[in-house]
């Protein structure tokens, strides 16, 4: 299945495209950001909560003309040679340490 492009035709069915904004779904992205905070500090399984936020991704994907395929290259190219380390839980880029 291929539920890119299945929660896509959701979106459009619903008019959660046309009738609505980036600037909505990214507010509603925050929302779920919390739900899935919540449920990590709680033990609680996150599956939902993650597979809510991309669906909210793919929302702002389809009103963009984008794939996940394409972010994804983007965000991976941009990080594959990136160098650094964790420091106190937090990945510190090599040169900003």
């Amino acid at each position: 299945m291929n539920y890119e492009e299945l929660i896509g035709q959701w979106h459009k069915d619903r008019n959660l495209i046309d009738g609505s904004t980036d600037k909505d779904q990214y507010m509603k992205l925050i929302q779920e950001a919390g739900e899935l905070s919540d449920s990590l500090c709680k033990g609680k399984d996150i599956k939902d909560d993650i597979g809510d936020m991309m669906v909210v991704l793919i929302n702002i994907m389809v009103r963009n003309n984008l794939t996940m395929d394409q972010c994804l290259s983007v965000a991976y190219n941009d990080i594959k040679d990136r160098k650094g380390k964790m420091i106190d839980g937090v990945f510190v880029k090599e040169g900003d340490e």
